[in-house]
């Protein structure tokens, strides 16, 4: 007996579905669409304005709500109108020219602005190597073989997958039958099947704000950490000046010894990058 699942996605996310159809057939996306952008690439990064967001039912609250989930959806259908022009290009969708409610000065950011999208004039002062990350894996089980994807966190251990799901519901119904075995096999023959994991190629920059380097903040200085992801892997050097919408994340403190010190560092992770700053002048 296999786990029963619905044959279609939740209205909520058929509403999302049709709110990103609507908006990459609009006579603006469409014809961007249409001059196949990217078509070369493995991964190309789509520019979607924010206030557009807006135009089309609740996309740009769902989007502010829950922003990986609207985003995956709209990875979908953009996927299947580049599909549908016989391109193999992977489009990303990044929203750019957040509002002007958004833009935040580096230096001021707190704990308390944990899981914001905001909007930063940054200079990068530094560039990692090129790394990448396990972002989902694929487990398989060795006597049913279903098989099922874990999503991974960034810079996190890997989850551990302790049992098949499908063969435990199988014991639990025959456990509540008339009839119950006397003896069930563990569901816990489990493989990872490391050829079918996804992994993606990342990138760490250090960065400073204008504001903070007018300070007298040299490259030595403070500075924040971002981690770029797919087609700006590899684009960034020092010296750029860029506008980062990032999601404002924590992590551990570097090189630390205790693994269970609770203290943390703040750091970006980029959603988009805009050439040149948004919000700084060098009048300023």
């Amino acid at each position: 007996m296999k786990r029963k699942s619905p044959t279609e996605p939740p209205a909520e996310d058929q509403e999302t579905l049709a709110s990103w159809r609507l908006l990459f057939e609009s006579a603006t996306y469409k014809n961007d669409i249409d001059t196949c952008p990217g078509k070369d690439d493995s991964v190309f990064g789509f520019e979607v304005e924010w206030d557009h967001l807006a135009d089309y039912e609740d996309l740009q609250t769902k989007f502010t709500e829950n922003m990986e989930a609207t985003l995956s959806i709209g990875n979908q259908v953009l996927l299947e109108q580049y599909s549908d022009r016989n391109m193999t290009t992977r489009p990303v969708i990044r929203v750019v020219n957040l509002p002007d409610n958004r833009i935040y000065e580096m230096s001021d950011l707190r704990m308390r602005d944990r899981t914001r999208l905001l909007s930063f004039d940054a200079i990068v002062t530094s560039a990692s190597p090129i790394i990448g990350w396990l972002k989902t894996s694929v487990h398989q089980c060795n006597d049913c073989e279903s098989k099922w994807i874990v999503n991974e966190r960034l810079a996190r251990p890997r989850e551990k997958v302790k049992y098949c799901q499908t063969c435990l519901d199988v014991i639990i119904a025959d456990m509540k039958s008339k009839k119950p075995k006397t003896y069930h096999k563990d569901p816990d023959d489990v493989s990872l099947l490391a050829e079918e994991c996804y992994y993606e190629d990342i990138q760490y920059l250090q960065v400073i704000s204008p504001q903070m380097l007018a300070s007298g903040i040299d490259d030595s200085g403070e500075h924040f950490q971002v981690v770029v992801f797919d087609e700006y892997v590899g684009q960034f050097s020092k010296g750029d000046c860029l506008t980062i919408n990032a999601v404002v994340a924590v992590d551990p403190l570097i090189n630390r010894d205790f693994i269970r010190d609770t203290r943390r560092m703040i750091f970006l992770k980029a959603h988009s990058v805009e050439e040149g700053f948004s919000d700084y002048t060098e009048d300023e």
